[in-house]
């Protein structure tokens, strides 16, 4: 069973068995003893579980930063899906402010086509696969590398950031609402304003697990219309679509039944 898969399943379990051995979660998934200790690791250092003598708790999902090596293994189509739908809207020659959401993590191969494309970023992950592609010249943020994160971050970084007006600011955030986009992470969310102040337009994109009618992220990226565009990857709820329509606010997701795209 591919790694995610396995991830999924010890949630599921743990959804309804809030507190469970090691041996019983063997049990259940079919695992091996390694197999389920290297998976028990990631959750821990992703904030989603406590191991206690040989036992498995699930944490309370609030105001929790997951680690980028988790967040890289939740829904990777829908973020591949937003990432195509951006590069179909990227034009050649244009300079663009890159966040280091792991969403944007899967950019880089959608972009090789284009052409004289600029990248200014405290995205690791895009820095070192847009290194190679003689295409994109990049330029990447001085600062603090935040642990777990793949990502840049401190007033280094921003000042950085403040040098550049390019046209685009892409980024994602950890949830949203009828009034705009929160993070669990303060100096990330800062970084991400230095990125809308200073660029022409920005672009959020953010998949259906995102939007909430109730969140538990504390920090205010910004609000709408702060982007001009919003990607995501299924038709979002009719009253937030009317919402943002009235603000000017362009949506872009698939439409799967009539096969093009809105």
């Amino acid at each position: 069973m591919p790694k995610d898969e396995r991830i999924s399943s010890i949630l599921n379990i743990l959804e309804t068995h809030q507190k469970i051995s090691v041996k019983r979660l063997i049990a259940l998934t079919g695992e091996s003893t390694s197999t389920m200790r290297r998976d028990l690791i990631v959750l821990e250092q992703a904030g989603k579980i406590q191991r206690t003598f040989g036992m498995v708790s699930l944490l309370p999902d609030s105001n929790i930063e997951y680690s980028s090596p988790y967040r890289l293994q939740e829904q990777v189509n829908e973020k591949k899906l937003m990432c195509h739908l951006l590069s179909k809207i990227i034009k050649d020659n244009q300079a663009m402010y890159i966040d280091p959401s792991t969403t944007l993590s899967f950019l880089p191969p959608f972009l090789k086509d284009h052409r004289n494309l600029n990248i200014i970023t405290d995205n690791l992950r895009v820095a070192v696969k847009t290194g190679s592609m003689s295409n994109i010249h990049v330029f990447i943020t001085g600062g603090e590398l935040k642990p777990n994160s793949d990502s840049i971050i401190g007033s280094h970084a921003i000042q950085d950031l403040a040098m550049f007006r390019p046209q685009l600011a892409i980024m994602s955030c950890s949830s949203l609402d009828m009034n705009g986009a929160y993070m669990a992470n303060l100096e990330q969310a800062n970084i991400k304003r230095q990125m809308i102040a200073n660029a022409r337009e920005s672009i959020l994109l953010a998949d259906h697990t995102k939007f909430k009618n109730s969140n538990s992220d504390y920090v205010k990226l910004a609000e709408f219309p702060a982007w001009t565009t919003l990607i995501t990857d299924r038709k979002p709820p009719i009253d937030f679509l009317v919402r943002l329509r009235r603000l000017d606010v362009k949506i872009i997701y698939p439409d799967f039944k009539k096969n093009y795209f809105v």
